[in-house]
């Protein structure tokens, strides 16, 4: 992996239950690391940045005042019972109570993040959100996520997903929303790998049929990757023997529009 650190740091309580204790945990691992920057930018790995931007000039956000939520919202998801143990521990020392819980980037300092979490149990029960705990006890000055941030919670098709997306800072997505149209989505607009991701000397990206078929349009169509390509993920014996065995422009034109096909249906 290049220019990245990958530290190892196992979960040591039951993620079914205390999840937010695990990531705690890790984070306090790194924190105490002398070669982490004093401020660094937490990331999750189901949401992007959607705009160029600074690290270093990205808001912190909330979801607005979590006294403000219905008795109904904290039933709803196991998550959310542990959000509102923390707006319960919150109100109980006096504090804010903003939700600080999003997914978006966070900018946090190490040693801040090490002293805040030394006033909170976050290790019993089911744990607190520690975004919520950092966020309320340095009264971070956060601005609402709403028009920030958009969620790809469902299938969308491409066209959709380019006008769901436009113009927002931050995009969250999950298993449900990772579709091949996000996969398509997410290469087109972001086909260059950062320097902290792992360039395999086989291949230059994930071995997945959207980005095959994706970089084969981009290197222009060339017959012999188009048929690897079909021959790896398609079905048609007779018709991969047939690719396979020599190229003519209708063997040609016939792959193409095999290929073509998967993305005219995203």
């Amino acid at each position: 992996m290049n220019n990245c650190i990958y530290v190892p740091c196992a979960d040591i309580f039951d993620p079914a239950i205390n999840a937010d204790g695990n990531m705690t945990h890790k984070l306090l691992t790194v924190c105490n690391r002398e070669d982490l920057s004093e401020n660094f930018l937490f990331m999750n790995d189901d949401f992007i940045i959607n705009q160029p931007i600074a690290a270093n000039k990205i808001l912190w956000l909330h979801k607005g005042d979590m006294a403000n939520q219905q008795p109904a919202y904290w039933t709803s998801q196991f998550y959310r019972h542990r959000l509102k143990r923390t707006f319960d521990e919150l109100k109980a020392r006096g504090m804010t109570t903003m939700q600080y819980d999003y997914h978006a980037p966070m900018l946090m300092n190490k040693n801040k993040f090490i002293s805040v979490m030394q006033q909170f149990d976050y290790a019993s029960d089911i744990g607190y959100t520690f975004r919520s705990l950092y966020g309320n006890s340095l009264e971070l000055p956060a601005v609402p996520i709403l028009n920030l941030k958009t969620v790809i919670f469902k299938n969308y098709t491409v066209d959709q997903i380019n006008a769901k997306t436009l113009n927002f800072n931050f995009i969250g997505y999950n298993d449900m929303g990772l579709n091949d149209s996000l996969k398509w989505w997410l290469i087109d607009h972001f086909p260059d790998k950062c320097r902290y991701e792992i360039t395999e000397p086989h291949n230059s990206h994930p071995e997945d049929r959207i980005f095959d078929i994706y970089f084969w349009v981009r290197n222009g169509k060339t017959y012999a990757e188009g048929v690897a390509i079909f021959a790896k993920y398609f079905k048609h014996k007779n018709l991969i023997e047939m690719f396979k065995d020599r190229e003519t422009e209708n063997l040609r034109s016939k792959l193409n529009y095999k290929l073509m096909q998967t993305i005219k249906e995203l």
